[in-house]
């Protein structure tokens, strides 16, 4: 999946063709303001206002509390994004603007498979991304020691948005060990892996470990049984020290890309350690490709981007198997995410014991 310049009419298709349109300045031009619109957008509330049914912008802006000549500026940029559908009816009557379908399912604060902090993430993002600063020094910033108690929130909230999407494919992917009752989940910030897994496994108990703990209410924890299985440590994953042989499954979700090599060959090192005999290492994250030539924009630039915020990339899938192989484990056939095929589940088994 990428992003692309798209023509809205025969004589743009013809002069994208015969490579007449610049399309740099298509990516560099429209590709921020759109993001920015989106974001402001979901901060805003504009999508939320739009709920209930179309308004016309002053609407939209009395319930917004927003200026309304610059709200029909955004309402209109949405409208010729796809993000909203406009009515327009001639002067002095208002257009009126509704939620595209995709808008409804995925921008409103309060649906099922909302992204609305995901969106306020990406703000978040931008703050960090220098990447002419890393290129010319070849030093990343670590913007987790960087965010400020308000950040945390939005991040561990717009990361749950996305674990969202993918955390019953996670659970249907994995057969935990049988009598499985103690889990890790480093860096496992929002705990939603934990909350599904133990969801699916009532006797499974999960430990999060992360340098910031979400607000108790942010998540809901309350309306869901299963939250009494998970409990919450504020922990680095860099130093923590763990238990030997206290762990059924260890899982390490999305965090190996903001650590060096020598880090990550230490963390499953200890994690190894941590396994009781025939335990499991859970590793998803995104990998990189081993040539770009294959494409994965998404995953070249996220490449990028880690490097520039953490000082750290993306690894490929083979390096994650040879930090188990390394530790004494077992690596099992890796796992693709059905909608996200660069991400993987590469899950390694520690030996049990063999008798005399």
């Amino acid at each position: 999946m990428r992003l692309s310049t798209v023509p809205e009419n025969p004589a743009e298709w013809v002069a994208l063709m015969f490579g007449q349109v610049p399309t740099p300045l298509c990516d560099v031009i429209i590709g921020p303001m759109l993001a920015k619109a989106v974001i402001a957008a979901s901060s805003l509330g504009i999508f939320d206002a739009l709920e209930q049914g179309p308004l016309a912008a002053g609407g939209v802006a009395s319930r917004c509390e927003t200026d309304p000549d610059a709200t029909e500026r955004l309402l209109r940029a949405l409208s010729a994004s796809k993000y909203l559908h406009e009515s327009y009816a001639p002067s002095p009557r208002p257009s009126l603007y509704r939620l595209t379908r995709a808008s409804r399912r995925w921008l409103l604060a309060g649906a099922d498979k909302s992204l609305h902090y995901a969106m306020l993430h990406r703000e978040l993002d931008m703050r960090f991304m220098e990447f002419g600063q890393y290129v010319r020094t070849g030093r990343g910033q670590d913007f987790h020691s960087e965010m400020q108690p308000e950040d945390w929130y939005v991040y561990h909230q717009g990361q749950a948005d996305q674990a969202r999407l993918i955390a019953g494919e996670l659970v249907s992917n994995l057969r935990l060990p049988s009598g499985a009752t103690e889990m890790l989940d480093i860096g496992g910030g929002h705990g939603l892996y934990s909350l599904a897994l133990c969801t699916h496994y009532p006797h499974l108990h999960a430990r999060v470990l992360d340098l910031a703990i979400p607000l108790s209410g942010s998540l809901e924890r309350t309306k869901v049984p299963a939250w009494n299985q998970v409990t919450f440590v504020v922990a680095d994953a860099r130093s923590i020290v763990l238990a030997p042989s206290s762990a059924d499954v260890v899982l390490i979700a999305n965090l190996m890309h903001h650590f060096d090599e020598k880090t990550n060959r230490c963390l499953v090192q200890r994690v190894a350690g941590a396994l009781k005999p025939g335990g499991i290492l859970v590793a998803m994250d995104l990998v990189r490709r081993p040539s770009s030539a294959s494409g994965g924009q998404i995953t070249t630039l996220m490449d990028l981007y880690f490097g520039a915020v953490s000082g750290a990339q993306l690894w490929e899938l083979s390096d994650i198997r040879a930090w188990q192989e390394e530790a004494g484990l077992c690596p099992e056939r890796p796992v693709s995410f059905r909608l996200l095929p660069d991400c993987k589940i590469q899950i390694a088994r520690k030996p049990a014991p063999t008798g005399k």
